[in-house]
């Protein structure tokens, strides 16, 4: 049996990643909805979340492909992203406009350093 350790360590890794960011993502959201599943694929460069908006029965998909992490000039934290896409059109074109600059602000206790070094 072929055995690919590359393939296994960084498919190992995106899931370990994708679990602690799943537990910050709930946190983070938590007054918007319940985040249901993350998945990271680093080598693709996407993210992939499901959330339950509040009040709502069906759950919305949220893509980020091209995705990267960056700092401004105070040290604030930011993901950045090539694309981003959900599973609803409309919120889509909502979010293309709430986001021309393509990223997003982290908490200002995001540990940036470390992130970098495992995205």
């Amino acid at each position: 049996m072929a055995f690919n350790l590359n393939i296994d360590l960084a498919s190992a890794k995106d899931k370990s990643l994708s679990k602690l960011l799943h537990s910050a993502a709930k946190q983070y959201l938590k007054e918007y909805g319940d985040v249901q599943a993350l998945a990271l694929d680093s080598a693709a460069r996407t993210l992939t979340m499901e959330v339950l908006p509040l009040g709502e029965r069906e759950s919305i998909v949220v893509e980020l492909a091209g995705y990267g992490l960056a700092t401004d000039e105070t040290g604030r934290g930011w993901l950045t992203f090539a694309h981003l896409s959900t599973s609803r059109q409309w919120l889509t074109r909502i979010a293309e406009k709430a986001l021309p600059e393509h990223r997003l602000k982290l908490p200002s206790a995001t540990p940036m350093a470390l992130l970098q070094t495992m995205l």
